[in-house]
């Protein structure tokens, strides 16, 4: 995983300035709205972003819990969410400033504030590193000096005509304020009623969590159980086991001393106890239809290997069968038929 130099686990030099690191996951990461976005959203957003103020910071309410539906005809989620991630809009957004091309946000933006799969395109993700990060600077196109307001168009400092051209060639900007502000975390920050506001900064791992979290599409476990929450939707590990049979190969093959399987799971794990190895043939003693994954051993990292003690020499036609689970359920299966004719 990437990571900054600080937490680097590589020990190797990655960019020019030596400011980019890696870390080690376990298993697969996995990032998730409820689990892992809105405790940071919560932590050091909703003090400003919350619908308690007439006018909360950047017209972004953060703490919106009413579920609506995120298409037509699509799933309930939270406002919150919906505000980051489903607020596209056909002829408007709900939420927010308007964009400048006077209808729904386009492209892959799924609101002004994240654009799916490209985080670094994603103004969510300029505010809390506080620059842009996708190369392009302000003013390298028309842009509103005003949010939601077409008629402040501008470039290179001077007012732009708000037609459609303009208008199609428009694109966000990052104000140079960051998220949470530097003044609420020290402690500062005042709020609507004079009240002074002091939030937790963000950390390199919090800010790479919301990268993440929108390079994989912001997904969102539409049946999050707080007190369980690897046990179902977006957590569930849904992709099968690699598996492969390497001997005996397809078609003809010499002599026949060994079955050479290779699995490995990066999901939830294999389930050894599901391996299956039929054979519709006998095999060392073995009856056909018997499973004879007891006779297998490990050879290597993801390799087991099951040794016949007399190489078969001659078979017409024969099939063997190997199925595997992960833990999560998900079935891996090969049918291979074969042959084996003696050396010549």
């Amino acid at each position: 995983m990437f990571t900054t130099k600080s937490h680097d686990q590589s020990a190797k030099k990655w960019d020019l300035h030596d400011q980019t690191g890696l870390r080690f996951e376990k298993s697969v990461k996995s990032v998730e709205f409820h689990r892992d976005i809105k405790p940071i959203l919560a932590r050091s957003c909703v003090a400003c972003h919350t619908k308690g103020w007439e006018k909360p910071a950047g017209n972004l309410v953060l703490n919106d819990e009413t579920l609506e539906a995120a298409t037509s005809n699509g799933p309930q989620v939270p406002g919150s969410y919906f505000r980051l991630a489903a607020d596209k809009g056909d002829t408007a957004p709900k939420y927010g400033y308007p964009p400048a091309i006077g209808h729904g946000w386009r492209q892959s933006n799924a609101s002004r504030y994240i654009r799916m799969f490209q985080a670094r395109r994603s103004l969510l993700v300029w505010k809390v590193f506080g620059k842009r990060t996708d190369g392009w600077s302000n003013d390298d196109f028309p842009h509103e000096a005003v949010p939601g307001d077409p008629e402040s168009l501008q470039q290179m400092g001077q007012p732009v005509a708000n037609t459609a051209a303009n208008r199609d060639r428009s694109h966000l900007t990052y104000n140079g304020k960051q998220m949470p502000p530097p003044e609420a975390v020290a402690g500062t920050y005042v709020g609507p009623k004079g009240e002074k506001i002091k939030v937790a900064p963000l950390s390199d791992e919090d800010r790479l969590t919301i990268v993440r979290w929108i390079d994989m599409g912001c997904p969102i476990d539409l049946d999050y159980d707080p007190a369980k929450p690897q046990a179902a939707g977006a957590m569930i590990d849904d992709s099968r086991p690699t598996l492969t049979l390497t001997t005996p190969r397809i078609g003809v093959n010499e002599p026949l001393a060994r079955l050479l399987v290779g699995m490995h799971d990066y999901g939830s794990g294999l389930d050894m106890n599901s391996l299956q190895v039929v054979a519709d043939f006998p095999v060392e003693g073995v009856a056909a239809g018997e499973n004879l994954a007891a006779k297998f051993l490990t050879k290597s990292d993801g390799v087991w290997e099951m040794k016949l003690a007399a190489p078969l020499t001659t078979l017409e036609r024969g099939m063997v069968t190997v199925s595997v689970k992960d833990k999560q359920g998900n079935v891996s299966r090969i049918e291979r038929t074969f042959s084996v004719v003696p050396t010549k």
